[in-house]
């Protein structure tokens, strides 16, 4: 068999560096322990503990026998204390490396960590807002893949937060601990699972999450004391990762269990950081986090590997696609037995089951070859549940939202419930009841996510966004109106939810409760409109209603344009309708002030009203044609002889140029002894109605005629 090459996830693999302080560290964790009254009244006795990760050869100046912890107050990030602690335990372990470990497996990488524990009891007194346990150091290694260039000058911070008096019990709480496993081997394109699971003494709820790494330190300061205060700033990720996903989008953790589990990115030093949130048990009350951050180096390799998920439940169906989720070119045959009976050999079989129930899948892989390897995964098959949440929004903020589960499942009952309410700034916007209630504080609309899950092991995410408003969604039409002093009116409110309207003041008000009252008030009069709807939310509109005893209006006097020409006929009224006869002619005859463009005279007449007062005029618009100007034919003189123009077609008449003219307004001047050709322009007005003057020309052209006998 050929060499093969393995992808494998490893703690940080650290380069020397050329500073004598740089930091080898792989990774670590704090936590923390009650461990009764203090010593003092009013104090109590916790034991802080580090878990710091390194390489097992470490240089000169890379291990510190005794670093110290900064204590922060959780109200203020004041530094309350400083505590040098020395080391208590180092503890080395790795992977095995020989070919009897792991016989089908090349290049077998060396996995080794020295692990050294730092612990210390202090008295903290009782406060609400508890502490905050910081330690810090700089630097990273340089290329990092998951972080920006260069990630050598990048530190790390490790914290825990030691819970206050705030939530009821909680600062008699010990956190919860991750597990020791860190030696995994995995390939890369090929599916692994790494774990992260930790346990709770206090046997609370918990959920697992990717968050981003912090920094912390600087190359100048390689542990700095005290640390830097909190908050805390996140590394800097390079293109396509973050903190939520740290090594891609293929590469999930399961929030109930801790298992991080996918396909392997491309080679290289990752970070990844997962924080485990603890919940009192069958509530949302947030006790406490810690978070263990890590550095995984991942390399090229292929290996024979039967992979399945822990299990594969059908909620939606009798039918599953089964496939192994690690690949290798050395697989040469597969072996399915899908625990009803039936089997297959097929790479990527597709099986449907006869009747619900939970059946044992095992894949065999290289059966009765060398490298041979198995796998076996639990498969529900409960088809038939159907995920929902129901939620009386859009509501207003303070006011609470009722949320309700929704789901329906054929095949048992729905046991697990878990709400993100979308607030991103805060930690207490989850819930683990079924129908939870949650109070929003500032408007807006928020991503709300529901995991649901059912004693079958169906388990779905519902996603939906809702609206919160400032004020509940109510309108009142129409807006500020104007009436007759004899008329009545209807108003509207308009609400999106159910509720009640009060109308202010009751003067000339059919009805103050009525969303759609008639008023008829003869004073200019403003209505208010307090709305209050079921869910606690309220909003106030208004409407100013005038009142005028009569139609004012005022028109164009009768008048003539030119034909073909327009007019805009300006009407001053206070009216709110307008109603013109005839319509032809006019651009628009219903409203105020339309154009018109008449073919012949025309009596226009306006009908403006306001409710049932109103007021008529008539405006007349004649249409007077152009005035027709002719300057005459062209024609020619001999130089230092007159000529005559003869000009028609209208009153008033201007030639330009005036040169050589006898008069330039008149229609028939006379060309005196003009010295060369002209061009002369007339224009012709009229005074029958059309101001607007027309144009001719003529050409005078003057010969020179020279004799000669010869």
């Amino acid at each position: 068999m050929g060499k093969l090459k393995y992808f494998f996830i490893l703690m940080m693999v650290l380069a020397f560096q050329h500073d004598a302080l740089a930091n080898h560290t792989k990774g670590g964790w704090i936590y923390y322990e009650y461990v009764g009254p203090g010593s003092t009244a009013n104090t109590l006795k916790y034991r802080i503990t580090l878990k710091l990760y390194t390489a097992c050869s470490l240089n000169e100046g890379q291990f510190n026998a005794t670093i110290n912890f900064s204590i922060f107050d959780g109200a203020n990030g004041s530094l309350y204390r400083s505590v040098p602690v020395t080391y208590s335990d180092i503890e080395d372990i790795q992977n095995c490396t020989t070919r009897n470990c792991h016989p089908c497996i090349s290049f077998i990488p060396s996995i080794c960590y020295k692990i050294t524990t730092y612990s210390t009891v202090q008295d903290l007194p009782s406060t609400p807002a508890g502490f905050i346990v910081a330690y810090q150091r700089c630097c990273r290694i340089s290329g990092i893949v998951n972080v920006q260039s260069p990630s050598n000058n990048i530190g790390e911070t490790w914290t825990v937060n030691i819970p206050g008096t705030q939530v009821a019990g909680a600062e008699i709480n010990s956190s919860a601990k991750f597990q020791q496993n860190d030696t995994a081997i995995i390939c890369q394109d090929a599916f692994f699972t790494f774990n992260f699971g930790a346990t709770d003494v206090n046997g609370d709820s918990l959920v697992y999450d990717f968050t981003p790494a912090y920094g912390g330190g600087a190359t100048g300061n390689a542990t700095p004391d005290p640390a830097s205060p909190p908050p805390y700033s996140s590394v800097p990720y390079s293109g396509g990762f973050s903190g939520s996903e740290p090594m891609g989008s293929r590469v999930t953790i399961n929030r109930n269990t801790g298992l991080v589990s996918g396909i392997g990115p491309s080679s290289g030093i990752y970070v990844l950081t997962v924080t485990v949130s603890e919940y009192r048990r069958g509530t949302n009350i947030k006790v406490g986090e810690v978070r263990k951050s890590l550095h995984i180096e991942v390399a090229l390799c292929t290996l024979t590997q039967a992979s399945l998920n822990p299990e594969y439940i059908s909620c939606d169906g009798f039918t599953i696609n089964f496939s192994n989720n690690a690949s290798s070119v050395n697989i040469q045959s597969y072996f399915w037995d899908f625990g009803d009976g039936t089997t297959s050999t097929d790479e990527i079989p597709i099986h449907t089951y006869a009747d619900t129930g939970r059946y044992i899948l095992k894949l065999v892989v290289n059966k009765d070859q060398a490298c041979s390897d198995s796998a076996t995964a639990i498969v529900k098959v409960f088809p038939g549940y159907f995920p929902d949440f129901r939620d009386n929004s859009p509501t207003c903020k303070g006011v609470p939202v009722q949320f309700n589960d929704g789901t329906r499942a054929t095949y048992g009952n729905v046991n697990y419930w878990h709400w993100d309410f979308g607030l991103n700034s805060v930690f207490n916007d989850t819930s683990r009841l079924q129908n939870p209630m949650f109070t929003y504080p500032v408007s807006g609309d928020y991503i709300v996510t529901f995991i649901v899950a059912s004693n079958k092991g169906c388990i779905d995410t519902v996603v939906k966004t809702i609206s919160i408003v400032d004020k509940a969604p109510f309108t009142i039409t129409p807006r500020d109106t104007l009436i007759c002093n004899i008329d009545t009116l209807q108003l509207h409110a308009r609400a999106t939810t159910v509720g009640n309207v009060v109308w202010t003041p009751n003067y000339n008000i059919s009805s103050t409760t009525s969303f759609d009252p008639f008023v008829s008030p003869d004073v200019s009069t403003t209505y208010y409109a307090s709305y209050a709807d079921n869910f606690g939310c309220s909003a106030r509109d208004s409407v100013r209603v005038n009142v005028v005893t009569e139609v004012s209006l005022q028109a164009l006097a009768d008048t003539s344009i030119c034909a073909t020409d327009s007019i805009t006929i300006q009407v001053n009224s206070n009216a709110l309708y307008y109603t013109w006869t005839p319509a032809a002619g006019l651009s628009k005859a219903n409203i105020k002030s339309p154009k018109a463009s008449p073919v012949t005279t025309t009596r226009y007449h306006l009908y403006a009203s306001i409710g049932k007062c109103f007021k008529e005029t008539d405006i007349t618009i004649k249409p007077v044609p152009y005035p027709q100007a002719f300057a005459g034919k062209d024609t020619s003189v001999c130089l230092g002889k007159d000529a005559q123009l003869y000009g028609s077609g209208g009153s008033i008449y201007s030639w330009t140029p005036a040169r050589y003219l006898s008069s330039a307004d008149v229609a028939s001047p006379k060309v005196i002894q003009p010295q060369r050709s002209v061009q002369y322009l007339l224009e012709v007005k009229d005074t029958l109605g059309c101001p607007k003057p027309s144009y001719d020309t003529v050409y005078v052209e003057v010969v020179n005629i020279n004799a000669n006998a010869g």
